[in-house]
């Protein structure tokens, strides 16, 4: 890490560390905050980056994206920086990330006065009047601000805000009639645009009313105030009568119409079987009457049951008070005598006004709009909006809170990454722990999709593990990019389980579901040569152990031994037979272990003429030899380990390398150690280093036969 002082940009002398690869600002000052927006957008070292999946108060970003697009840009980070600046008379607290106190508000204009006794209005609302600190939590706690507030500027009114029964059921009212508004508090209330609809309706409704008794000779209300219940009961059987009255006059025109117009015996013997307690649609359908060439509609009798309900209901609320036609039946020109003298009803009624209010009745129509009622709510109104000049800026306090407690974290984390690249702490974008193999892994980031991240993800150089985080009493599953930065990848495969621990403590089960593979260190690179032909040695050993098991199976079955069967398959085709096979292999192999001999006989020789250091020497080059070009390659890939790659991918825009060191790496993958004070029970069983070992025996045998063919 190198520290530069004095270097100026925009008139100021900045601070830079040069740590990742990169020159990195440091954000120490107010000179600094100042001038922020002159420092090269080069020098930063992310351009943007999303609102979400951060370990940071989502809100503060969501203030922070003026433009609700999702992204915070530098242009957006300097707007937020200036305002808190102009807004802060002390920009101590900034640095400590803590409570915002009062008087470091600035005062000196309009909008710092009006912030300041909205923050107090706020304490005080949230029973901590007198406090000379605000917190995010209590800016924040809407409920208890406007709740604890008859009034708060909204212009909205709740029946909580009020005592008087009659405004409570005027607000219920009026919600009912044409729907609420939403009160700071959270309540549903009405403000001055509801309560002037509700009283237009109110008028509408009562002109429209006032027409109808206007007229002196009741033609609108034939039945005075049983009119309304009368026209429904018409309307209900009024298609039908039509209906009835057309078929009897077919009737009269034509007998032989009268049949057909009644429907055949059939229907009834398809119905015959139905349950007819319930209702019938078929029987519905068929005339309210017996059709008939006489044209009068029975009254008493006859009458289709489905109908019998809205029938009693028309002769009770028209025919037996208008006197209408003969106790037994209703003629043709008497069903139209009845429909006109509900003409102008219809008309008047085809008129009203489409309105909310009908509810309510003409007779409480009129006392709202005759009453003081509706005037004191609205003084009500008046009374609450008077406060929006002291309660406006209550979202601004929750702003300037959230800026004080955050904006310095953000711009260690945007600005510079000093966050990251320190080990006491964690950067924003560090979702959590993940516990695996014996490691801790603190490099994780959450991802949404984890074959698209990787794409991108895989120019980081860094080995990644694609993990599927759940528990059982959350609802979503997440994905977690983690990096495991030292140790070897021997034991990291697709299926493995583990641990994963959030940055609230939360933990959840993990299983590997991607990777990408990379070094993790030069170590693995010096065994790995080793590692890969013990592995290809143990597969063919397995290979040639399943082979023979399945001969001596064969043999054991069939009594015939495998190498005979081909012997005389051989014979037949004229070549070798089994037992001149035999020989020949018997012979290259005792050529062969002769040769393995004088070698091993030579190697003797020549190591018996080296001197005693020699020896060691000549173990470590060969040993060096073999594992040199993958240390060579991990080495090169290790010193461009970077983080950029992932998180580009998971979404940001970083501007420079931010390369992940060795140290670095260390730090961010740790391996289990033992604690302090400790005390080791041995078993035993000795414990054989496997690798080392391994690479120390085949090089050994490396050098052996190198020897015999030079001697050869």
């Amino acid at each position: 890490m190198i520290e530069l002082d004095g270097l100026k940009t925009g008139g100021n002398a900045w601070t830079f560390r040069r740590v990742g690869g990169i020159y990195q600002a440091q954000i120490k000052t107010v000179e600094d905050l100042k001038a922020l927006s002159a420092l090269d957008p080069k020098l930063w070292v992310a351009l943007s980056c999303p609102v979400n999946d951060l370990e940071i108060d989502d809100k503060t970003l969501e203030l922070l994206d003026y433009d609700e697009d999702g992204r915070v840009r530098i242009e957006e980070v300097i707007t937020a920086v200036n305002w808190v600046l102009a807004r802060l008379s002390d920009v101590d607290g900034l640095f400590k990330g803590s409570d915002l106190p009062l008087a470091a508000i600035n005062t000196q204009d309009v909008e710092g006065q009006a912030l300041l006794a909205s923050a107090q209005q706020i304490l005080a609302n949230t029973g901590h009047a007198g406090a000379t600190h605000i917190t995010v939590a209590q800016s924040g706690n809407t409920s208890k601000i406007f709740g604890m507030s008859r009034f708060n500027g909204d212009g909205v009114i709740s029946t909580e805000a009020v005592d008087e029964p009659e405004i409570k059921q005027l607000i219920l009212e009026i919600i009912d009639c044409v729907g609420s508004s939403t009160d700071r508090s959270g309540e549903q209330g009405v403000d001055q645009a509801k309560l002037d609809q509700f009283t237009q309706e109110l008028q509408a409704y009562d002109q429209w009313w006032s027409a109808g008794e206007a007229e002196s000779d009741n033609k609108v209300f034939p039945l005075g105030e049983s009119t309304p219940r009368a026209y429904r009961a018409l309307i209900a059987v009024e298609k039908k009568l039509d209906d009835y009255f057309a078929r009897c006059q077919l009737a009269a025109f034509d007998s032989r119409a009268q049949e057909p117009l009644n429907h055949d015996v059939g229907l009834y013997k398809q119905i015959a079987q139905d349950d007819f307690s319930t209702h019938s649609a078929e029987v519905e359908r068929l005339p309210i009457a017996r059709i008939s060439s006489v044209v009068e509609l029975p009254l008493i009798t006859g009458i289709n049951p489905e109908w019998n309900a809205r029938f009693d209901a028309f002769l009770t609320s028209i025919i037996e008070p208008m006197k209408f036609g003969t106790p037994e039946s209703l003629s043709l020109s008497e069903w139209g005598e009845v429909k006109a003298r509900f003409n102008d009803y219809r008309k008047w009624r085809n008129a009203k006004p489409e309105t909310g209010v009908e509810k309510l009745g003409i007779s409480r129509a009129r006392e709202l709009l005759h009453g003081k009622i509706l005037g004191k709510l609205a003084s009500f109104l008046k009374e609450d909006l008077a406060l929006a000049p002291k309660m406006k800026s209550v979202d601004a306090v929750e702003k300037l809170a959230r800026y004080n407690r955050d904006l310095i974290k953000l711009l260690n984390n945007f600005v510079n990454f000093n966050d990251f690249y320190a080990t006491d702490r964690s950067a924003i974008f560090q979702a959590g722990t993940l516990y695996l193999d014996g490691r801790e892994c603190r490099l994780c980031l959450r991802v949404g999709d984890p074959a698209k991240h990787s794409a991108l993800a895989g120019l980081s150089r860094a080995f990644v593990a694609y993990c599927e985080c759940k528990r059982k009493d959350a609802k979503d599953k997440f994905y977690v990019a983690a990096v495991f930065s030292a140790g070897d990848s021997a034991n990291l495969i697709v299926g493995r389980n583990g641990l994963f621990q959030d940055r609230k403590g939360a933990l959840w089960d993990a299983q590997i579901v991607r990777l990408i593979e990379n070094p993790i260190s030069i170590r693995e690179a010096f065994l790995m040569p080793y590692v890969r032909l013990g592995r290809f040695i143990g597969t063919q050993l397995e290979k040639w152990a399943v082979t023979r098991d399945k001969d001596i199976k064969t043999q054991m079955e069939t009594g015939v031994q495998p190498g005979s069967v081909k012997a005389s398959k051989s014979d037949k085709t004229g070549v070798f037979s089994g037992a001149g096979s035999t020989a020949g292999m018997l012979a290259a192999g005792g050529i062969a272990l002769g040769a393995v001999g004088a070698g091993i006989a030579s190697l003797f020789d020549t190591i018996k003429a080296l001197q005693w250091w020699e020896l060691p020497l000549i173990l470590i080059a060969v040993m060096l030899m073999i594992s040199f070009p993958s240390m060579l390659i991990a080495w090169l890939k290790l010193r461009k380990r970077t983080l950029a790659p992932l998180l580009d991918a998971s979404g940001w825009a970083v501007n420079g390398r931010t390369l992940i060191n060795a140290h670095l790496g260390r730090v961010l993958t740790m391996k289990a150690s033992l604690p302090i004070g400790a005390s080791s029970l041995l078993d035993n069983q000795p414990k054989v280093r496997t690798g080392l070992w391994l690479a120390l025996g085949i090089t050994v045998v490396a050098a052996a036969v190198g020897w015999a063919f030079m001697i050869l």
